[in-house]
């Protein structure tokens, strides 16, 4: 194994399990999660919101284990937590570890440009 490979896989890895334990979390507990949500988000999609961004991440979080078109998976994923920083600058002092985790997944997307 390369010792570029290594790294890359410890990325897709901890990327997704950050997609896998909101999602999960989120089926089990949604009202700690659903105020995440900008309202405008909440009134286009109802209810079902939370279930259609949690099977979202899922999916995302498969597809970079997958490590199949890696750039385009790292950033979607980028973009997907950037939004979320971006909707909830007014909960900082939560969403701070997000800017750890957009710029990994950033570096992911670096990583993975041929791909």
């Amino acid at each position: 194994m390369s010792k570029q490979k290594i790294p890359l896989i410890l990325l897709r890895v901890g990327i997704a399990f950050t997609f896998f334990y909101a999602a999960i979390f989120s089926f089990l507990n949604p009202n700690d999660w659903i105020g995440f949500f900008p309202i405008f988000l909440r009134n286009l999609f109802g209810a079902q919101l939370l279930n259609i961004f949690s099977f979202y991440e899922l999916i995302l979080g498969f597809w970079l284990l997958s490590g199949k078109y890696g750039f385009a998976a790292s950033l979607i994923s980028a973009a997907t937590i950037l939004g979320i920083i971006v909707f909830n600058l007014g909960a900082l002092d939560i969403v701070f570890r997000d800017f750890g985790l957009f710029f990994a997944a950033l570096a992911l997307a670096l990583l993975n440009r041929n791909t």
